[in-house]
């Protein structure tokens, strides 16, 4: 039974004073549903929704109590700057608890972290010390400036109890202020709130008296820190089970959230929110390590993604709650999923990040695998007439249309040409780091056997063959292609386009070019398979930087994977000919040549052109004919799946 299967995940725990009905946290993040900075009808019904399904604790978005600190300057994401927060708070808290569920404010302040860049709003921090991701460098605060903030956060607290809110968590990680302070990384101050460790303490002991004083002790206070900076000179998990112990003790928190890093170094600001292949349960180690010096519930975080994962970590005492939140994000309904009250296996996250990526951009989140996050709760419609349906390719496009198809109560049947599923995404899912990524095709193949589609694999459709099935409905969602381009010069030299390469074609060369032109992850890919191969390999883009189109956390990733591999990354340069063993490179800025010798291999990824030819010339037909995806052209996975989810909710 689920019940004992999750017993631990599944059993309430006691937090200061309130009880939460699990172990499920889905943990602070600004998904990009606020309006003019406050709780609206979008936010709440995200936060309703997992609620309704049955989250144990939620907290939302790090939320500024102080100009000082803010986030970013878009109207999206809950400011807690002065009393408009508070009739929004209480809508969301109504909302929340009307489900069942406990809901905490995260009080934030972003140390320097974030430019901001505007006039009349410096970033404020312990130290002067500049971002390495942006450059910002931040006001050194004054004691008096302190105290400004320390009041500031009080008083936000004091909103967030108006607001009906369970409590508040201070956001002491990522390298926001309590940390700033905290680590002699950031901290060089020479006053009492600089130097021994007593003193580096002193800025979140002082806040957490006032917070706790400003909250009293019917609401809860939390505290996120990170179990370890991982950088060289600066807070170890050591250092931190002293910390966490000396502030357990002052009897003032209710809980810790642990996690890691430091918002200050591209690394730090990449690897905290890690994406695949990044094992599973990457911090947890630290919430245990600090659960033991400490006797406080503690929380773990980190690609903890499968509910079975999750139950081992509470039942082997590694952490009391457990964060599931970009698992949340892909599918909402994974406690109804374990406690088998819905059908449907779950759709378990993949670490893509596109979910990250789009919040790095300033957008609201979107996810790779699920296309309803803006729309949270609302069920599919089941069909008013069962029509036929055939869906004609395979890939993430064509399999979520026919997923939906079916689940609506039409007849759907499936075809493709190849002798796998999956389309260009089961290609670059079979790189040795990009495995996790066939996930989203296997969920979804795993998902039309048990509603009984049939998938015709090796089934190459002309349009004749198209006409004889006798569909009422047709959905052309055939992909695109990749090709080689030509290049000046006496054409004797092996190329090979990255699909090629990925479908298993042999090479024998011992220096190979790579020119990954097309963005996306597929030049990457093939970079990577050739050097598994021990085939020395320079990736070349005319963009500004390789993977200059990737989210800073998957770059940083791949970045990491390929140069510990010595792959050479040449940024702002295209082919200018290719004659026997030498290739001349020209930069695209000032025209300069360079040349690259004892090349045996070129692998062209320029990007795809879509497969179009079935989706003109259906006029006269008999048939409805849609058409998704990169057919019409080339763009994304979470696009192509956006796309299907879009038709198939609407024939």
């Amino acid at each position: 039974s689920p019940m004992s299967a999750f017993k631990h995940l599944l059993s309430p725990l006691q937090i200061g004073p309130i009880e939460v009905r699990n172990r499920v946290l889905v943990s602070a993040h600004v998904p990009g549903f606020a309006k003019d900075n406050k709780p609206a009808e979008q936010y709440i019904a995200y936060h309703r929704n997992y609620a309704h399904n049955g989250v144990g604790l939620q907290i939302t978005g790090g939320t500024p109590v102080h100009e000082s600190g803010l986030l970013g300057v878009n109207s999206d994401a809950l400011w807690n700057l002065n009393n408009d927060i508070v009739p929004g708070y209480r809508a969301l808290s109504d909302a929340v608890h009307a489900k069942g569920g406990r809901i905490l404010a995260q009080l934030a302040h972003s140390g320097g972290t974030v430019l901001i860049n505007q006039p009349g709003l410096e970033s404020w921090a312990a130290s002067p010390v500049r971002s390495e991701i942006n450059g910002n460098i931040a006001h050194e605060m004054s004691p008096a400036e302190i105290h400004e903030v320390i009041d500031a956060h009080a008083q936000g607290a004091k909103r967030a109890a108006a607001g009906g809110m369970d409590g508040v968590e201070i956001l002491g990680a990522f390298g926001f202020l309590p940390q700033a302070f905290l680590s002699p990384l950031t901290n060089h101050r020479t006053d009492k709130y600089g130097g021994a460790l007593k003193n580096r303490l002193r800025f979140l002991m002082e806040l957490l008296e006032a917070v706790r004083g400003a909250l009293g002790r019917d609401h809860v206070l939390g505290l996120r820190l990170p179990g370890d900076e991982f950088e060289p000179g600066a807070l170890d998990l050591e250092q931190m089970k002293i910390i966490c112990k000396q502030i357990a003790d002052t009897g003032l928190i209710d809980y810790l959230n642990i996690i890691a890093h430091t918002n200050i170094t591209h690394l730090g600001r990449s690897r905290h929110w890690a994406p695949t292949p990044t094992r599973h349960g990457i911090f947890v180690h630290l919430a245990g390590a600090i659960r033991e010096v400490v006797n406080l519930p503690v929380f773990a975080v980190g690609r903890i993604v499968d509910p079975a994962h999750a139950e081992h970590i509470i039942a082997h005492g590694q952490a009391d709650m457990v964060g599931m939140t970009r698992a949340h994000i892909c599918d909402p309904q994974i406690l109804p999923k374990i406690r088998g009250h819905l059908e449907a296996s779950i759709r378990i996250c993949v670490g893509a990040n596109v979910c990250i990526a789009n919040r790095y951009a300033g957008k609201p989140i979107r996810c790779i695998q699920n296309p309803t996050v803006a729309t949270p709760g609302v069920a599919l419609s089941p069909t008013k007439t069962s029509k036929k349906v055939s869906v004609i390719g395979a890939g993430p496009a064509g399999l979520e249309c026919a997923r939906i198809c079916a689940e609506r109560g039409h007849t759907v049947q499936v075809f493709d040409a190849a002798n796998r599923p999956g389309g260009q995404l089961a290609l670059w899912a079979s790189a040795p780091s990009t495995g996790e990524l066939a996930r989203i095709i296997d969920w979804r193949v795993d998902e039309l056997e048990r509603l009984g589609v049939p998938l015709m694999l090796n089934r190459p459709m002309a349009r004749q063959n198209i006409v004889d099935l006798d569909a009422e409905v047709v959905v052309i969602a055939t992909g695109a292609l990749d090709a080689c381009r030509s290049f000046a010069g006496d054409g004797s030299m092996q190329m090979i386009s990255a699909h090629e390469l990925l479908c298993g074609a042999p090479v024998s060369a011992a220096k190979t070019l790579v020119l990954s032109e097309g963005r996306g992850q597929a030049g990457l890919v093939a970079g990577e398979v050739l050097l598994h191969q021990g085939i020395a390999t320079e990736i070349v883009t005319s963009d500004i930087a390789v993977a200059a189109d990737l989210d800073p956390t998957n770059r940083a990733a791949w970045y990491h994977r390929l140069g510990e591999r010595n792959c050479i990354f040449t940024a702002a340069h295209v082919v200018e000919s290719v004659n026997a063993d030498t290739v001349v490179l020209r930069n695209v800025f000032d025209d300069r040549l360079s040349k690259r010798e004892g090349i045996h291999l070129i692998v062209d990824w320029s990007g795809c052109r879509a497969n179009d030819e079935l989706i003109h010339g259906w006029d006269d037909a008999a048939v409805e004919i849609f058409s998704i995806g990169d057919c019409r052209a080339p763009r994304t996975v979470e696009v192509a799946i956006s796309e299907a989810s879009a038709l198939a909710n609407r024939i």
